[in-house]
């Protein structure tokens, strides 16, 4: 499983409520996930993702879980955004939400 430090971070942000849940978050990745390192290669794409979806709620971190899939050659995702139905990928490809079990 993969993700970059753009969707950790928001994922944090979601959890501040608790800061016993951010920690448990927090460990959980570094036990169970690869952490992505090249996010700032794939600033252009980001930046054309955020223009294509601009009338949308994308964020930075939907286009760079978008990018990164793409350069992943995955259309598998876990996100709890629900606006991820409407993300292609270049191919035009619907991404599979494992959390919503969506396609």
């Amino acid at each position: 499983m993969h993700t970059n430090l753009a969707v950790i971070t928001e994922v944090v942000h979601l959890l501040d409520f608790s800061q016993q849940a951010q920690q448990d978050f927090l460990f959980w990745v570094q036990q169970a996930v690869q952490i992505d390192e090249c996010t700032v290669g794939d600033w252009g794409r980001i930046l054309a993702l955020l223009e294509k979806y601009a009338d949308l709620p994308a964020d930075f971190a939907d286009a760079s879980l978008i990018t990164l899939c793409e350069r992943l050659h995955t259309r598998m995702v876990a996100s709890v955004d629900s606006d991820f139905t409407v993300y292609r990928d270049y191919a035009r490809q619907h991404f599979t939400n494992v959390f919503w079990g969506e396609s």
